[in-house]
């Protein structure tokens, strides 16, 4: 009789290894947060491996006070870390893309992509974490497609055993409700020019849904880290709220060779 695999997302235990590779500091607590927070509680050593310190991001007016923005939230990053049950996190060093016009020097979109996949190789190699999670991008910031695309080249590209890729989504149905939601609250905004069919990720890609309820109150703690940052979760109702923060949804990848 064949026994059959520890499923490592599902079935975390003490001593078990994640690394999450994000690109802003907030990714790892407005997105993965609750993930991180379960695993943590769950026994898992977990490494939050940050490309940039968000450099190029917006502050909430009067969270800076003539501090550089970088600066803020790296402090920002590493206190809502431990409060998610973090062990380490390391930056790679890159700055901040912004979300679109010409890319700054030394910037995560302007390294060639061989470059950011074989740093994040190197990770790999040194921590051979059993689940890699990152997210999926689908809100369309070029820094988060490029540390996806990084993430999954690493891991067809990584000796040994390949971890568990795993990208943290929001489903379809989940950003409609929000959408709803937002034109009835906000009647004068862009929201009602937004074509619903657009938003986040199709539902039928999501692989897993996770009960986060029992991390709430951390994942809660994490965000209020992020005092320069607004959160996306700020002015809903508090349904909603709980709808985005007690359950999340992620999508398994199986990354594709080049030529493949």
């Amino acid at each position: 009789m064949t026994d059959t695999p520890r499923d490592p997302l599902l079935d975390v235990r003490p001593g078990d290894r994640w690394l999450v590779a994000v690109a802003h500091p907030d990714d790892e607590t407005f997105g993965c947060g609750s993930a991180i927070a379960r695993a943590a509680g769950q026994g898992a050593e977990v490494t939050v491996v940050c490309a940039t310190r968000g450099e190029a991001g917006e502050s909430v007016p009067g969270s800076v006070d003539g501090v550089d923005l970088g600066t803020v939230r790296e402090g920002e990053l590493r206190r809502a870390a431990e409060r998610l049950g973090v062990g380490s996190v390391e930056l790679l060093g890159y700055r901040d893309s912004g979300f679109d016009g010409d890319l700054p020097e030394g910037s995560l979109c302007a390294a060639p992509l061989d470059e950011v996949a074989g740093t994040l190789g190197l990770l790999l190699g040194r921590l051979r974490p059993q689940v890699l999670l990152t997210l999926d991008g689908s809100d369309g910031h070029r820094d988060h497609l490029r540390i996806g695309a990084a993430v999954r080249q690493a891991v067809v590209s990584a000796d040994g055993p390949a971890p568990l890729l795993v990208e943290q989504c929001i489903p379809n149905s989940l950003l409609r409700r929000w959408l709803d939601e937002m034109r009835a609250v906000r009647p004068d905004t862009a929201y009602h020019s937004l074509d619903p069919a657009t938003l986040g990720r199709s539902d039928a890609d999501i692989t897993d849904v996770l009960d986060t309820s029992g991390v709430l109150d951390r994942r809660e703690a994490a965000i209020a880290e992020h005092r320069s940052q607004v959160s996306p979760f700020d002015g809903l109702s508090d349904d909603l709220r709980r709808a985005f923060l007690t359950t999340d949804h992620l999508a398994r990848v199986e990354p594709v060779r080049r030529g493949g």
